[in-house]
């Protein structure tokens, strides 16, 4: 974001959007199975939300399949097999395309579709396929007034860190991203089935949801912010506030839009350092003509919050001038951001910008100095058994305008060399085969998590970083010295009182097709083949340079813990290029340099 941006015409993000859509519409078609099955086998919910998709391209003037009776038909069948797949108490399996079943649930996304899809086209219904629908839809809003809003939810997962368990009897609020959904679309079930306490309802709910948030636009899902996530809260406000008029909602989005603005890369991805929840997506690889390779990242986030404030739409305008180079297809909002798009030509003007120095009290800051981006992370909380909780380990990363983010890519869990700092043996400690009744909090002989950190800026563009855990502590100081060129000095500031071994670790993205080259002469191939090095005085990849002290050791892949798979295995693209230094009175410290050349 160096440059002034300008906003978005509003018959162009409508063609493109429309166009995002009626590119999917072939494949819809012939995916899409006489019983109202959609999607590919194995059958999962959330293959149903075409029935959005083919609504929204159903009731647009303009569009291929505009009042097209085939089109209505599948949408019929499709919201009707939905009715057909639900349980007693209106929920679904949640399957998963691998095969893996993850219990039942009222699936938030899939609801808030199909009951957005019901506002659209109810009125072009057979009155017996809208009684179907009805059935379905009132079935499973009456069980989310009833249980999903609050700790009654078959999936609520407890009381978050330092809140006092429940009492016997005792029902909370349930504020997080999913019940942020299932409000937005019980308040328009409440609208279409003349249910006013089910709006009254998914009203009140907002109101808690709002003063959760945080003052820097976050929630939380366990200690400190999310980024990826926190995104479906916006979501979730911007199209409940698009349906209610409720301006109340306002200010929150705003802090909200203003957080992620100000926490994304200018590639468009999102800035992962402070995120309990996900870490860098791996990157897409595009071989161009001249024998060349693109790395691009596969989520542009943009959805419909950000049409309703003036930092939405700043980053709205950012994020669409990086889609001219993705295929439309995969704008997973593409269908609300068409629905909810601002009637009139100038509704897309705004005046914020990300800050040049961007903090979240003394907790978190992002450095902009084009073309260098410094994201430092000093929240620390203790491990937990969630499998989508991340152990908050890393806390640095480094992106350059030309070679993208280098150093970073945030968190996972059971992987100690992800850590920018380790007291004791990493290796007591693994990912590998750990299933989903693992324990993902192990008592080990080596702490990984940071007990406390601190950031300062003393002087311009040199910023210090303390990272302590199990009383050690180090240093890092990131010294930026030219455009192309940062220096990296870490040294031993208290050695652990019981003598185990400290390290600090330093995660390096991998771009696929880029090479490595090591001072020895070697060029490691970064597939599926692990390798370590020693002794080396010199570290290259993709468009970037580090030298390296002899004592340093390289590894590949250093694989993290994978929540979304059914044993937490990961793939070698999802694993770091690792680099760790030894701290002790031989080595109490280590100069690196990191060069950009491009």
């Amino acid at each position: 974001m160096a440059s002034p941006l300008t906003p978005p015409s509003r018959s162009q993000l409508h063609a493109y959007l429309l166009g995002a859509l009626e590119q999917k519409l072939p494949e819809i078609r012939v995916q899409a199975r006489p019983d109202g099955r959609m999607g590919t086998d194995p059958w999962i919910c959330r293959d149903q939300h075409d029935i959005l998709t083919l609504g929204i391209l159903y009731q647009t003037a303009g569009s291929a399949a505009y009042r097209d009776p085939a089109v209505l038909k599948l949408i019929a069948q499709g919201g009707a097999y939905l009715t057909k797949m639900q349980d007693e108490k209106g929920m679904w399996r949640f399957d998963k395309k691998d095969g893996s079943y993850w219990g039942q649930i009222f699936m938030p996304w899939t609801y808030v579709r199909w009951i957005v899809t019901y506002g659209l086209i109810h009125a072009e219904l057979s009155d017996e396929v809208r009684a179907v629908w009805r059935q379905g839809l009132e079935l499973g809003y009456t069980g989310i007034a009833a249980t999903e809003l609050s700790s009654l939810s078959n999936i609520y997962p407890g009381p978050l860190p330092g809140r006092p368990p429940l009492a016997p009897g005792e029902v909370r609020p349930w504020l997080h991203n999913i019940p942020a959904h299932h409000a937005t679309g019980l308040f328009l079930a409440g609208k279409h089935f003349n249910r006013p306490e089910w709006q009254h309802q998914a009203r009140d709910f907002m109101q808690l949801l709002i003063a959760e948030q945080s003052e820097h636009g976050w929630w939380t899902e366990h200690q400190g912010p999310v980024v990826m996530y926190n995104r479906v809260y916006n979501e979730a406000l911007g199209i409940y506030h698009a349906c209610s008029g409720d301006d109340s909602v306002l200010p929150a989005l705003e802090r909200g839009n203003r957080y992620h603005l100000n926490y994304v890369y200018p590639n468009g991805a999102m800035i992962e350092t402070v995120d309990e929840r996900n870490p860098y997506r791996v990157l897409k690889v595009e071989p161009q003509p001249d024998g060349t390779v693109v790395h691009r990242t596969p989520h542009i986030n943009i959805h419909p919050g950000l049409y309703f404030t003036d930092s939405g739409l700043a980053l709205l305008a950012h994020q669409l001038s990086l889609m001219t180079n993705q295929d439309p297809a995969e704008l997973d909002a593409a269908e609300f951001l068409l629905l909810f798009l601002p009637p009139n030509e100038g509704d897309l003007t705004f005046t914020a910008a990300p800050a040049r120095r961007f903090t979240m009290g003394n907790k978190a800051l992002v450095a902009r100095e084009d073309p260098w981006l410094i994201s430092l992370s000093a929240y620390c909380c203790p491990r937990t058994t969630n499998r989508f909780i991340q152990d908050r380990q890393n806390l640095v990363s480094i992106y350059h305008r030309d070679a993208g983010l280098i150093l970073g890519g945030g968190n996972t869990k059971l992987q100690p060399r992800w850590s920018n700092l380790t007291v004791g043996d990493p290796d007591l400690v693994t990912p590998l085969g750990a299933k989903r009744d693992s324990n993902l909090a192990p008592d080990a002989g080596v702490a990984y998590t940071p007990e406390h950190s601190s950031i300062a800026e003393p002087t311009p563009n040199v910023w210090v970083h303390r990272i302590g855990a199990a009383s050690a502590e180090i240093e890092w100081t990131m010294t930026l010295k030219s455009d192309s060129q940062l220096e990296l000095v870490v040294r031993l500031v208290t050695p652990a009182p019981d003598g185990r071994a400290l390290a600090s670790h330093l995660t390096f993205i991998p771009y696929r097709g880029s090479k490595t080259k090591l001072s020895d002469g070697t060029e490691p191939a970064m597939g599926a083949e692990a390798w370590l090095k020693t002794g080396l005085s010199s570290l290259a990849h993709h468009k970037w340079k580090l030298t390296l002290p002899e004592s340093a050791t390289v590894r590949w892949p250093v694989l993290p813990h994978n929540p979304y798979t059914d044993d937490g295995h990961a793939a070698p693209e999802e694993g770091r290029l690792v680099v760790s230094l030894p701290l002790d009175a031989n080595h109490p410290e280590h100069t690196l340099s990191l060069t950009v050349v491009v």
